[in-house]
This record gives C-alpha cells, sequence and structure tokens, in this order.
C-alpha cells in the first residue's frame, strides 16, 4: 500500500482553495479598510448625517415631564457610572461632570439635550476624539422614553456627576 500523497491528483483542488482564500482575504483586507464606523447604525444600515434640528421635537418629549433626581438613579442602576465617572480618569469615556456645557459645543448647532440624546441612542455616530467607541450599543432598545427623558435631564443639570 502506498501511503504517500500523489500531489498531481490534489493539485487543482488546493489550487482552488488557495485562491478562495486569497480572493476572500483581500476582500476582509477592503472592507477592514474601508470602514467607517460611524456611517453605520448598531444594526449595520447607514446612518445620514444629522441636522442641528434632528432630534429638537423628541427630545422635547422626553424632557416634558422629566424628572432629573430619577436621572441620577438611572445613570448608576444602568451603569453608566462605571465608565463616565469611575473610568473617565483612565479616558474610558467623558465625565459627566461639566457634560451640559461641553454638549452644547460638542456639535454645533445641535442642542445639548439632542447631543445627549445621539450619544445614548446612536453612540457610534459621534465618538469624542481620543474615546474609544466602547458606549453601549443597544440603550435604545433598553431603556423606556421615560427614563431617557430623566437621564437626560439629570445630564443638563450641573449636579450630572
Amino acid at each position: 500500500m502506498n501511503t504517500q500523497l500523489n500531489w498531481r491528483k490534489l493539485g487543482l483542488p488546493v489550487y482552488i482553495v488557495i485562491g478562495l482564500v486569497a480572493v476572500f482575504g483581500a476582500l476582509f483586507v477592503y472592507e477592514l479598510l474601508s470602514f467607517d464606523r460611524n456611517s453605520q447604525d448598531d444594526s449595520g444600515r447607514a446612518i445620514e448625517p444629522v441636522s442641528e434640528s434632528a432630534y429638537v421635537a423628541t427630545v422635547n418629549t422626553l424632557l416634558e415631564d422629566a424628572n432629573p433626581t430619577n436621572g441620577a438613579i438611572l445613570v448608576e442602576s444602568y451603569g453608566c457610572i462605571a465608565c463616565h465617572r469611575l473610568g473617565a480618569t483612565n479616558n474610558i469615556a467623558p465625565s459627566f461632570e461639566g457634560i451640559a456645557a461641553r454638549a452644547a459645543d460638542r456639535r454645533p448647532p445641535m442642542p445639548a439635550a439632542s447631543y445627549i440624546y445621539e450619544s445614548i441612542i446612536h453612540p457610534s455616530v459621534y465618538v469624542v476624539d481620543g474615546y474609544p467607541n466602547s458606549m453601549v450599543q443597544n440603550f435604545g432598545s433598553r431603556i423606556t422614553n421615560r427614563e431617557l427623558g430623566d437621564i437626560i435631564a439629570y445630564l443638563l443639570t450641573s449636579d450630572a456627576r
């Protein structure tokens, strides 16, 4: 019995597999190099650049009966403080302290409340320079509108920490 491989019989299939791996590898590298994380939402759909008024009506509705005191409790219960308070010293995420003033200038002329809303609901649209894109991507489906309004109201106060 001859146990030695006959490479001539295996030659064509091996070359096909090597060729396919090379093609898929090249496609992967191309996609990796051309991927823009700010152009897609968390489901992979393209995101259009937003105007300064894109979220105003929604945010105004959320803030109508918002409770900033409850918002302070919610940022702790949702674990936001892990990155925005404790991790802020390690550049994991920007601190909540002074967030209202920074949010007003972050994406002019977008109002602070709209910027904070977008940062929670679509965190990959705009990532602050110097920080990783580490924000939880599914808060839009986990947080109720009532809670979202309370959190935004809290973050707009001078008490936000």
